[in-house]
């Protein structure tokens, strides 16, 4: 994947996503077409993406550089500053819209589209995740704290004193 290629999938994914992991399932569409593997790029990106502090969108970041280095990395940091600065010129587009109905449900019903998207891809990602029956339990008692909105602290600190006992 060429630097270019790189900056635009970043963006893309930056701009189409609404925060967080909202971007994931651009960003893996973009690689799939441009021929490499997203499982593999994608699963290590946001593992380093959710330990590092800031926010959880900056696994864009690692992800350019596991494609093409310091380079894509930093060609990365610029496809993800970007999109936030175009928030000013929407934000004047949206005031100047928000009254009329129609305008209200089809940013109601682009939530619900970013939702179904991130189900599917939250699926395909725990499927090629889970190799182990280790894998299998971990994702099922993840889904349970994501559900049960146990603070993200306990379920880390959780998870590393499984992996001390297991280990």
């Amino acid at each position: 994947m060429s630097p270019d290629q790189v900056f635009v999938a970043v963006f893309l994914a930056s701009l189409l996503g609404f925060g967080g992991l909202g971007s994931l399932p651009v960003l893996r569409s973009q690689l799939s077409s441009a021929g490499l593997a997203p499982d593999q790029l994608i699963l290590p990106a946001v593992a380093v993406g959710n330990i590092s502090p800031g926010p959880n969108g900056l696994y864009l970041v690692v992800v350019g550089y596991l494609v093409d280095g310091i380079v894509g990395a930093m060609l990365a940091v610029v496809a993800v500053v970007l999109p936030p600065m175009l928030v000013l010129l929407l934000d004047r587009l949206r005031a100047r819209l928000i009254h009329l109905r129609r305008f209200r449900s089809a940013l109601a019903s682009l939530g619900f589209g970013v939702v179904a998207l991130l189900a599917v891809t939250a699926a395909q990602l725990v499927v090629h995740a889970d190799t182990t029956w280790l894998g299998t339990i971990f994702s099922a008692v993840g889904l349970a704290a994501l559900l049960l909105r146990v603070p993200p602290i306990i379920a880390v600190a959780a998870a590393i004193a499984v992996g001390f006992i297991v280990r």
